[in-house]
């Protein structure tokens, strides 16, 4: 054989690699068109049954998914949401320091599937080397803690809007007012953090000039200005009387720390 048949044999064998290799670039791409990004919205629980959810949120859109799961996964995914460390690892603690110390990597984790009224996900290793079944629940709270994106099959959403389920029916009542959502802080949310029920309110979204402000997802809201809050109620009197102020204080708990932010107060139709 000469050394031009050995070179166009190489060429030709380098080639099919490459088309291979591109094939299955494009098959990985039609199944993320496929997939919807979300971001956790709350954790919260139903108000007739007790039992936890998750609610997933479109990142670049309204869409929404709630996913009803257990007490420890519930608390799990709050516990990474509010960035704070249990003292004995959880299942998703455990996980996630396997993972780190046997040099893996979490690309993402996806929602992809309903059956029986059984979601079911997945959880993709080291750039799709690996696929590990796994429940929503864990998936979640183990992206949220390597900071890996979480996606949901489109058909998931598909099938939640048609029967129209958007958002849980009995979900936490909630309220939003200056750049901020929070809800009551109920019995089963502040048992997670060794905080006293109706304490304070639960952040559970942040945006705009009050994340600028410093303020977090997960922080406890106890006083706005010099009134005191409780509740939602509180909550609700405590921004009505803010009209014609320009900034307000806010007094915030985290992790048993408690510091004051200076918020700039939105005019009323802003709010």
């Amino acid at each position: 054989m000469t050394a031009v048949d050995t070179g166009t044999r190489l060429f030709w064998r380098l080639l099919l690699v490459a088309i291979v290799a591109l094939a299955g670039c494009r098959h990985r791409l039609a199944e993320r068109t496929d997939q919807v990004r979300v971001e956790v919205a709350n954790v919260g629980f139903d108000r007739e049954s007790g039992v936890p959810f998750v609610l997933l949120e479109e990142k670049a859109g309204r869409r929404r998914l709630p996913i009803w799961i257990g007490d420890n996964e519930a608390r799990a995914i709050l516990f990474e949401l509010r960035g704070m460390t249990p003292q004995r690892p959880l299942t998703s603690d455990l996980l996630k320091s396997v993972i780190e110390k046997t040099g893996n990597h979490v690309d993402r984790v996806v929602i992809g599937d309903l059956r029986d009224q059984t979601y079911y996900a997945d959880i993709y290793l080291d750039n799709n080397h690996y696929r590990i079944d796994s429940r929503p629940s864990d998936a979640i709270a183990l992206a949220l803690g390597l900071k890996a994106p979480i996606y949901v099959s489109l058909k998931l959403f598909e099938s939640a809007a048609a029967a129209g389920a958007g958002k849980p029916a009995n979900g936490p009542e909630a309220a939003h007012a200056l750049g901020i959502t929070v809800q009551e802080l109920s019995e089963e949310i502040a048992t997670y953090f060794n905080a006293r029920p109706k304490s304070g309110v639960l952040i559970a979204d942040v945006g705009g000039e009050a994340a600028r402000a410093g303020v977090e997802r997960g922080d406890v809201l106890t006083r706005l200005g010099d009134r005191e809050i409780r509740n939602l109620a509180d909550f609700n009197a405590g921004v009505r009387a803010l009209n014609g102020l320009d900034s307000v204080s806010v007094t915030l708990e985290h992790r048993s720390e408690q510091r004051v932010v200076k918020m700039a107060v939105p005019r009323q139709s802003e709010r």
